[in-house]
């Protein structure tokens, strides 16, 4: 191949196809459009505010990598009719002609196409070097940008090259029919394949994560410079294809088998790379499989338990080198002819010891089996040396694989993917948690073989790490410097401990004896340089946000020490219900994410680095609440993506749902202080903890996820809760709604045994101080509770955990009297001590016994003439109603009444929490006040929850409702998106949605269907047979919904508020006659028109004809049967 000629070639392909106008006004439209993005987004040019506290270095460099990449496959695409106007035009005959063979020729044609788009996106992230160095916070790092062009760019460009080369040489002899092909299938690898197989199949790389931390760079190097290279060579290999297919005489004999020899033998390189990494995934897998098997078959109640911990830890070369000496004891009341160990499989056992003397073991994965018997009572001592890496597969088996790759999907800033990493063993980094299994254990944090029912020790640990002095340790308990390394020594027994060794600075400060620690990064610690400033005031926040925290759960922090330790951006954790919480969350330790990123919200939002340059008194305090609100809330709003393009990150179309939070603080008050087992009942602690960290006065059944505690409920509707922790195939948000479900009927049927819940809530935390880190049986826990209460608390639990039905509840007739001292009168103002009358109906229309749940958000007032609010306290009242029975319920509220709600918990109701109101206040009248104070429960006749007798009404949820929907789009059809699902969202659709709402009408199940207006071929059919001929007044329940909309769109375009109608038409005896009624202001009975109607059937339909932009909304139809 000469060099020259090479050259030559080169230069002329880059100077046709730089001068092709297609290509300069492609790039002059999509460069533009990319960095104006940047700048919105991920610069503070605009006083925009930016998406985190301090974003990474990164993430600017990371985020124009991603969508230029994404973006040039289009014009690449285009190429096909560039490479064959040269064919036509004959444009390179004067160069066909030089001697040159037709590898040269080939080359360099191909080359000067790469080597212009290669420029264009070295322009691409020059500008954005240019936003990262101006208009942002964060540091500027070059080698990033170049490592995004060589890796990321290059091979998508040779390959995309590459295959249009080899469809225009051997395939298709349009370039209409080549570029039309190529456009196909790279939309369809965008939409589809770069989902497959961890995107094995996409050329782009989308799902990958190359987003890279300050501390250990990118998640899975390997794995992401294996993916490029598959389609660098498969790139290459169809190019040397393409060579051999030009229309040329080669100037060497069999010029032509040698270029197709070597075209195949490339693309056999390039798919084996990339069967390298189809395997690794599958042998993940598989490990996953074989590790769940080894905790089945080693799964006993009768295990041994460790009462110290002496661990010295060393390593070398991404190696560890671990010495474990445990005191272990048998307290089971059999003999054990076995000792069951759980250590990490990559860390190899080399020698166990007792007494100096060599114990013999076996190794099956992660179980270590020792030949020992061990009598009931019998303590020893055991010394085991292990070394290697850590496997990471072994972590998070109980995670259900669809909750697993949902929380990594959802680890991004904008189109920045994080990718997941659950230990550290490097060079100069080192993370490892108990998830891990880094040291040996008789019991995994959690045992995916019964996760709700996985026992514990309290074991009282110390450890020697031995490390360079420039790296710092950080671990649980007091520290103390060594020799080698540090040493930590624990002062209370802990369930486990972690370990982290890396470049951290440290800034401590001790409040009312507790010492927080703070280990950052020495170039992250810029974030603290306002807080910096204001050190005087720093204690008394701490202080004003730890007994708030404590107040709430009517529990203190029994630690000496806080340290929060920040940690890489590609570092993971996933909540569970077995522990309340996530590894981020640890005995002294806090893992925060880097440079804060996630702590704030849902969204991984924070505050811009120009606020915290404010003076403290303009952002402490909003900054301080967000971190409480982060802290002290199991449930978090979070928002993603949803839709056939959410995998781009793009932010096309938003999802809105409360999760739970990985960074709640609840188990180190709860969790892992003590822990009750019971292999009878498995979720005893975990139901104990859910009822103790959240106390009844602090239940507010709002905060949790509305759709999964839904489904939940549809679950149980039929099933028990045994069968329910033993079903595999439920999902994870399901079964933790199950749990907290669960938890709130235990404590209301707690209360109706006659114990309060301040009572039950007083004995927990006594019985709680007094077993302080250890494990105790729930007969011992059940013995102290009847001894307390006069009865035992296990008496419930059969039917509490085998129930397979639920009650369902209809109330009615809400009234709420302000009552009068004797000293007030009619128009008197308010005060703090008012106190308010309630009355309601209630049916329970099920076979079964059932608890309903007033609650009440009353407020308690500072001290001081002024009233002001200091706390809202949500304060249930509960009542017992009977299968089939009907009551009168009147109670007297304390405090003045800010809110009040139902809430039916377990039972058919949905939603089961609901607000209600007084429909005999009006503004003009107000609320009614009263002397009575008569209080009690009273019953009467369930005829008032039915319609009279001379009414049918027929709801959507019944068996008479049809619905028809409009046909949808060709390309939703083909996309097979699904339409039937319960949704909260604020936008209509083109479909009609199914929609759960307390403004419905239904005897249990407050629910209605909506859509956006269409052309009419949208309907919701009500029908019922008419048996007595007559004049019958014909009523729709409309909900509110409409207007509401309406209004919130007249606020936002400033336009008049339109008149709503709805389109209805009334079918019988083969006539139809159409009507329009007008959309209520409240939800309410609307008057459609009076009908004679003969016996036999009548329809009521509702259209989906409006103005544009409307809603329409169907719920029930009411036939009135009128007298002659």
């Amino acid at each position: 191949m000469n060099p020259h000629q090479l050259w030559l070639i080169t230069q002329y392909s880059f100077t046709e196809i730089w001068r092709n106008k297609t290509f300069r006004v492609t790039f002059m439209v999509l460069i533009p459009l990319l960095i104006a993005y940047q700048v919105s987004f991920q610069s503070d040019m605009f006083n925009i505010p930016v998406e985190y506290t301090l974003v990474l270095s990164s993430f600017i460099p990371t985020q124009n990598a991603y969508m230029f990449n994404l973006l040039l496959v289009f014009p690449l695409a285009t190429m096909g009719f560039w490479v064959h106007k040269q064919k036509k035009y004959n444009t390179l005959e004067a160069l066909l002609v030089h001697p040159q063979g037709n590898d040269t020729y080939s080359t360099g044609f191909i080359l000067g196409i790469i080597i212009a788009f290669m420029i264009m996106g070295s322009i691409s992230l020059a500008l954005a070097g240019l936003i990262n160095l101006f208009a942002s916070p964060t540091s500027f790092q070059p080698l990033i940008y170049l490592f995004y062009l060589v890796t990321l760019f290059l091979p998508t460009i040779v390959f995309v090259v590459g295959i249009t080369s080899f469809l225009a040489a051997r395939c298709f002899k349009n370039g209409t029919v080549t570029t039309f092909f190529m456009l196909v299938y790279l939309s369809v690898d965008i939409l589809f394949l770069s989902t497959l197989y961890h995107g094995l199949f996409d050329p782009l790389g989308i799902l990958l994560p190359y987003t890279f931390s300050g501390f250990t760079g990118m998640a899975d190097l390997p794995g992401f410079l294996l993916h490029r290279t598959t389609f660098l060579l498969l790139g290459i290999g169809f190019i040397t294809l393409a060579i051999s297919g030009l229309p040329r005489i080669p100037n060497k004999i069999n010029g032509r088998q040698r270029a197709v020899c070597s075209g195949i033998l490339l693309l056999f390189v390039g798919l084996l790379a990339g069967f390298i990494t189809y395997n690794h995934h599958e042998q993940v897998e598989r490990r996953h499989a074989l590790y769940e098997s080894v905790y089945e078959k080693h799964d006993s109640p009768n295990k041994m338990n460790i009462i110290t911990h002496d661990i010295r830890f060393t390593y070398q070369e991404k190696q560890a080198h671990v010495e474990s000496r445990i005191s272990l004891h048998n307290p089971t009341g059999t003999n054990l002819s076995k000792i069951i160990l759980y250590l990490n499989p990559s860390l190899e056992v080399t020698s166990i010891q007792e007494n100096l003397s060599p114990v013999p073991f076996t190794r099956e994965a992660q179980a270590i089996v020792i030949s020992r018997p061990v009598s009931p009572g019998d303590t020893l001592t055991l010394n085991i040396q292990y070394q290697g890496t850590i496997d990471e597969g072994i972590c998070y088996l109980y995670i259900p694989k669809r909750q697993k790759e949902f929380d990594i999907d959802n680890r991004h800033y904008l189109s920045c993917r994080f990718g997941h990493r659950y230990a550290f063993l490097e060079k100069d980094y080192i993370l490892l948690t108990p998830e891990c299994l880094w040291y040996p254990v008789t019991s995994p944090p959690v045992n995916p073989a019964h996760p709700y029912n996985t026992p514990c020790d309290f074991t009282r640990y110390t450890l020697t790490v031995d490390h360079p002095i420039r790296l710092t340790a950080i671990s649980q308990g007091s520290r103390h410097e060594t020799a080698s390394g540090t040493r930590f020594e624990n002062e209370h027994p802990q369930r486990n401990i972690s370990l982290c060794i890396g470049k951290y600075e440290k800034r401590e400060i001790t409040v009312d004896s507790v010492t927080y620690e703070l280990y950052m990064s020495k170039n992250n610690f810029e974030v603290l340089s306002s807080i910096e400033q204001q050190l005087t005031s720093l204690p008394d926040k701490i202080r004003d946000m730890k007994e708030t925290i404590e107040y709430e759960r009517k529990s203190s922090y029994l630690f000496n020490r806080l340290r929060l330790v920040e940690t890489p951006v590609t570092f993971t954790s996933h909540y569970h219900p077995a522990t309340g919480g996530s590894e981020m969350i640890q005995p002294e330790m806090v893992l925060c994410p880097e440079r804060g990123i996630g702590i704030l919200n849902g969204r991984i939002r924070a505050f811009a680095k120009k606020w915290l340059r404010f003076e403290i008194s303009e952002w402490i305090e909003p900054f301080k609440y967000s971190i409480y609100w982060r802290l002290n809330n199991e449930h978090i709003l979070t928002s993603w993506e949803e839709g056939p393009l959410s995998h781009l990150k793009l932010g096309t179309t938003w999802h809105y749902e409360s999760i739970y939070n990985i960074y709640n603080f609840n188990p180190l008050f709860f969790y892992c202080i003590n822990h009750i087992y019971s292999h009878k009942y498995p979720t005893i602690n975990s139901l104990l903890n859910q009822i103790v960290k959240r106390p009844w006065e602090n239940r507010n059944p709002n905060a949790a996820p509305l759709d999964s505690q839904q489904k939940a409920l549809d679950y149980l509707n039929g099933k028990s809760y045994r069968t329910a922790l033993s079903d595999k195939t439920l999902s994870f948000e399901i079964i933790n709604q199950i749990n907290e479900l669960k938890a709130n009927d235990l404590l209301s049927q707690i209360i109706l045994k006659g114990t309060t819940s301040t009572d039950f809530h007083v004995f927990v935390q006594d019985f709680m101080t007094t077993n302080r880190f250890r494990q105790t049986d729930f007969q011992t826990f059940d013995d102290a509770f009847s001894k307390k209460f006069g009865w035992h608390l296990s008496e419930i639990f059969p039917e509490y955990f085998d129930c397979q039905e639920l009650p369902a509840f209809q109330v009615k007739n809400f009234r709420v009297k302000r009552i009068l001292s004797p000293t007030e009168e009619e128009g008197d103002p308010w005060t703090p001590h008012t106190k308010f009358r309630m009355e309601f109906d209630v049916l329970n229309q099920s076979d079964v016994d059932g608890v309903i749940a007033m609650h009440l958000g009353t407020a308690i007032f500072k001290a001081g003439p002024e009233h002001q609010i200091d706390r809202i306290l949500y304060t249930p009242r509960t009542f017992s109603v009977k299968a089939r029975e009907a009551k009168k319920i009147i109670f007297i509220c304390p405090n003045p009444v800010i809110s009040h709600s139902i809430y039916t918990g377990l039972s058919k109701n949905r939603p089961n929490i609901f607000d209600i109101h007084d429909k005999t206040i009006t503004l003009e009248k107000g609320i009614e006040s009263t002397r009575d104070t008569s209080t009690g429960e009273e019953s009467i006749s369930p005829t008032i929850f039915f319609p009279p007798k001379n009414e049918i009404i027929v709801d959507n949820e019944d068996n008479n409702f049809q619905i028809t929907d409009p046909p949808a789009p060709w390309l939703k059809r083909f996309l097979r998106l699904d339409h039937n699902h319960h949704t909260h969202s604020s936008t209509a659709v083109s479909h009609w949605e199914y929609t759960l709402m307390p403004d419905c009408f239904g005897e249990y199940c407050l629910s209605c269907l909506r859509k956006r207006t269409g052309k009419g071929e949208g309907l919701l059919t009500w029908t019922t047979p008419i048996n007595k001929k007559g004049k019958y007044k014909i009523y729709a329940y409309i909900p509110n919904i409409s207007h509401r909309h309406e209004r919130s769109r007249s606020m936002i375009t400033q336009e008049p508020i339109r008149d709503i109608q709805y389109c209805y038409s009334i079918s019988y005896n083969n006539r139809e006659k159409k009507i329009k009624v007008h959309a209520p202001q409240t939800s309410k009975w609307v008057f459609i028109g009076e009908f004679m109607l003969p016996e036999g059937e009548c329809s009521v339909s509702l259209y989906d004809i409006g103005l544009p932009g409307q809603w329409v909304v169907g719920d029930a139809i009411k036939w009135v049967y009128q007298k002659p």
